[in-house]
């Protein structure tokens, strides 16, 4: 041995080919790892250097090639920032591995004659964004007196962190046991106004037009529609120019209030049953279709539908609805390989208390891709240039097809974009970029976020 060390100092020339070609037959493969070239990795570094945008912003960047299992830039990856709505991602997920294809809509049992039934948490229910009403059709048809039971809810109405003076903004409904008209008030702003156009309802539903109040026109007065805090007490100011448009606005929900317009609703009477009558509910009425549910999730970015999966999560899972129990539930079963373990606080991201590291999402999303399939999963995400809350953003050039699939976030001063990009060179590679702390716009963090991926698309 030392003999042939000796004659490899003595004749390096000689027997270089012969140590390299020793060296390359016993690597293994599974250790070789991707290296991207200098020059790529510096447009993208350049490029955030010298970008005044995000010199204003905290900012996580992760880019990344599942094909070689290869991370081509991480900018502070590792670091927790606030996700917004790409907390929907997780709640995605989660939902994916926890319920049917086919919700539970209902959960009922027969009972001296009486039919008693509660919510599972499906959003369903008389909501316009659904065509499928099977509990309706179910109640309405049923020749049992009806009685209702709630009190396996143990949540909150309002999810953890969210800001006080949301409640009447339209992307913040409550949360809710069982869901009714997607717990939205509907107003036809010049039909209340007594404007006729030929509109069956100034008012859905029309319960709501007994808690409806005029008030005079101030020309300071921006809002039209107005509600007080904590009580169904809606007030509109008759503004002769209003333009025509649908204002939704949520209600306070409560257990008499769901009975009352269910009542309302079906024409018949609903018992509220109150306290723990020790019930089995023994039946489950399936009816809304899970992929719809992800859709408005994920393409519209519906808050209300984010939330109500966790409780239902809950309910599937443990007989009882508390979005903590499903959170905890998926961290612990479903999301254990991450590389860093998510802060993960409600099912919409609307609370600041959410806190995630952009390589999380990235593993996250390549998790979801190699478990459903891109043909299942793309869909789900918005595609730059035409569906969901991309369709205004990250147009493919030429008319080609998309080449940018993500999920979106915003809240004041924080805005996100994580998923799925396809390069000029025909590479599949999956990103997670997530802005906080900026006083710049919203639009123009985007803006910028535009360019960057659009580089990407170009360099890799």
């Amino acid at each position: 041995m030392l003999i042939r060390e000796r004659s490899f100092y003595h004749h390096p020339v000689c027997l270089l080919p012969v140590f390299l070609l020793l060296v390359v037959s016993c690597r293994a493969p599974e250790t070789v790892t991707y290296v991207h070239p200098a020059d790529e990795q510096d447009v993208l570094e350049n490029f955030f250097d010298t970008s005044s945008i995000f010199g204003q912003s905290l900012t996580g960047f992760v880019l990344y090639d599942p094909e070689r299992d290869s991370t081509l830039y991480d900018r502070d990856g590792q670091r927790f920032f606030t996700p917004a709505s790409n907390t929907k991602i997780f709640t995605l997920y989660a939902s994916l591995k926890a319920l049917p294809d086919t919700l539970p809509s209902l959960r009922y049992t027969i009972k001296n004659d009486t039919l008693f039934f509660r919510g599972t948490g499906d959003p369903a229910f008389l909501n316009p964004s659904f065509d499928d009403q099977v509990v309706f059709e179910f109640l309405r048809n049923s020749d049992y007196p009806l009685a209702y039971y709630d009190g396996h809810y143990e949540d909150e109405h309002f999810g953890s962190g969210w800001s006080w003076d949301w409640y009447p903004a339209a992307y913040a409904p409550e949360k809710a046991p069982f869901p009714i008209f997607g717990n939205m008030v509907r107003l036809q702003r010049q039909q209340v106004m007594l404007v006729k156009l030929n509109e069956e309802e100034p008012v859905k539903p029309k319960i709501f037009e007994r808690y409806l109040e005029r008030l005079g026109w101030n020309s300071n007065q921006l809002e039209l529609v107005k509600r007080e805090m904590r009580e169904n007490r809606f007030y509109y100011a008759p503004k002769a120019d209003t333009a025509r448009q649908e204002h939704r606005m949520p209600f306070v929900y409560s257990s008499d209030l769901f009975v009352d317009l269910l009542s309302d609703t079906l024409g018949r009477e609903i018992t509220y049953v109150d306290g723990n009558p020790s019930l089995d509910f023994e039946h489950t009425l399936y009816g809304t279709p899970a992929s719809k549910a992800y859709d408005l999730l994920m393409l519209d970015s519906d808050n209300l539908i984010g939330e109500q999966l966790l409780l239902m999560i809950s309910d599937e899972k443990f007989g009882v609805m508390q979005s903590n129990r499903a959170i905890q539930h998926a961290r612990n079963n479903y999301l254990s390989d991450l590389p860093d373990r998510p802060q993960w606080a409600d099912g919409s991201g609307l609370t600041r208390y959410n806190l995630v590291t952009p390589r999380s999402l990235v593993a996250l999303l390549d998790i979801l891709y190699n478990e459903y399939g891109g043909d299942n999963i793309l869909p789900m995400f918005p595609a730059g240039g035409e569906t969901g809350t991309l369709r205004g953003h990250h147009h493919p050039p030429h008319g080609g097809p998309p080449f940018v699939y993500g999920k979106t976030g915003t809240l004041r001063n924080n805005t996100a974009l994580s998923g799925y990009i396809f390069t000029d060179t025909g590479r599949r590679l999956i990103f997670s970029i997530i802005n906080n702390n900026y006083t710049v716009s919203n639009n123009a963090l985007r803006s910028e976020m535009e360019k960057l991926l659009n580089l990407v698309r170009e360099s890799y």
